[in-house]
């Protein structure tokens, strides 16, 4: 067990969980296809993919260009439905490990997710909204994304990771099945295993970060809550543990985790993983679907996220 990692993550008294979700109101003025208001310190790129006019924000370390001397791992960060990238970026704070610890960031932006300009979603299986209802094509739309920032930049193709709130958590899990040859590791935070097969047989780091207190997907699995129902359509979501045993199945891993459970946080580490994977479940007790951020006390989903792929070294 990493003791001492996790010691830096829980104060000595109960967690702290500062909440920032990402399904939140539209930004009001817009300067790309999708609505979007972009953040100053990254750059916007834009692409066209199955004729439709598709962007992404990177946040890339002065020394990332092509002919680099080191090559630099990519975090591919998955804004949940009724999210954007730039709201990704905003609540996850993740740029700011980026500039610190030297990896480039990238934020890709869904389609239209209902009814309102700048809410986005993905097609991640079971859910959600338009995209899910129209069969749009997002696992090609990121391998895209990931082709043109290997052709932009001195990219590690062996350390290329993604992390996703909810939706966007759905939608990594879909990625590592279909895109497995590709993605090193993925980081779930109140998603749901929601494709039908996973069929890769590339082995895949993942961690699950889930509250047992979610209503909108929930911790053990069933139909989302009505709210959501009514802006992005209904869907039953598979449990948390359902996620796990998808994994210890394809990596090989131990049936029985190390638990370990500090104030509201247990985290289950399944050990004898092929290929020297991982596969690691931090639940919150009580916690809501939102991408907890706790920087000074407590819990912190971004921090935890980058010392889990290794990033922060």
């Amino acid at each position: 067990m990493r003791t001492g990692a996790r010691a830096r993550r829980v104060s000595v008294a109960a967690v702290i969980l500062t909440a920032l979700t990402l399904v939140g109101c539209a930004p009001s003025s817009a300067n790309d296809a999708s609505g979007m208001e972009f953040a100053d310190q990254s750059d916007v790129h834009q692409l066209e993919f199955d004729s439709v006019d598709r962007s992404y924000i990177a946040h890339v370390p002065d020394d990332a260009a092509i002919g680099a001397p080191l090559t630099l791992p990519v975090l591919v960060v998955l804004h949940g439905a009724g999210g954007n990238a730039l709201k990704a970026e905003t609540a996850t704070g993740l740029t700011t490990f980026a500039k610190a610890d030297d990896f480039i960031v990238v934020y890709p932006n869904g389609t239209q997710a209902a009814d309102i300009e700048g809410q986005l979603a993905w097609n991640a299986g079971a859910c959600c909204g338009v995209p899910k209802r129209t069969g749009v094509d997002d696992v090609g739309f990121i391998e895209a994304v990931l082709d043109d920032v290997q052709a932009k930049y001195a990219v590690d193709t062996n350390r290329i990771y993604l992390a996703g709130f909810s939706n966007g958590g759905m939608m990594s899990y879909r990625l590592s099945c279909e895109l497995g040859d590709r993605i090193a590791g993925i980081a779930v935070v109140s998603g749901a295993f929601n494709v039908s097969s996973c069929d890769s047989e590339a082995t895949t780091d993942v961690l699950i970060i889930h509250g047992t207190g979610d209503l909108t997907v929930p911790y053990k699995g069933g139909l989302s809550n009505e709210r959501t129902a009514a802006r992005f359509g209904q869907w039953s979501n598979k449990s948390v543990a359902d996620a796990a045993k998808v994994w210890i199945a394809r990596d090989d891993c131990d049936d029985s985790p190390d638990s370990e459970t500090q104030g509201s946080l247990t985290w289950q580490v399944y050990e004898g993983c092929a290929d020297d994977s991982k596969l690691e479940v931090i639940s919150i007790k009580n916690g809501q679907h939102v991408w907890p951020l706790a920087p000074n006390s407590g819990f912190d989903a971004s921090e935890t996220i980058i010392e889990y792929f290794g990033l922060d070294t």
